[in-house]
């Protein structure tokens, strides 16, 4: 079986070179689109609850991890609700700073997850 882990990070490392490039015009499109934003972030949120829902197995040897990610998931979209609806000062760089973290962790994640095995 191929192993997927380095095209999967390669990946998001370009996810996280965008984001860093490209976040803050997205962020101020959507504070301009302050409804449209709302209603994609509200979608996001609810949308990372689920992840976090789904991430939590027990039984899982992984599952502190899988939450762990997730739930810096769920606080990215967070602040970029807050960015866009409130607008305090520090909220676009830690909007940006949360979801580069989330980005590296799940590469760090997706790094320690072990080979599949060869058939």
């Amino acid at each position: 079986m191929k192993d997927t882990r380095l095209p999967e990070i390669a990946w998001l490392v370009v996810i996280a070179a965008l984001v860093a490039i490209g976040a803050v015009p997205v962020l101020h499109f959507l504070a301009a689109h302050r409804l449209l934003g709302t209603l994609m972030l509200g979608v996001a949120i609810a949308a990372t609850f689920v992840m976090i829902r789904r991430a939590y197995d027990p039984s899982s040897p992984t599952v502190r991890a899988d939450v762990t990610k997730a739930v810096a998931y769920c606080v990215s979209a967070i602040l970029a609700l807050i960015t866009i609806d409130w607008a305090p000062h520090w909220a676009i760089r830690a909007c940006i700073t949360a979801i580069e973290v989330a980005i590296i962790f799940d590469i760090i994640t997706i790094a320690k997850r072990p080979r599949a095995a060869e058939e």
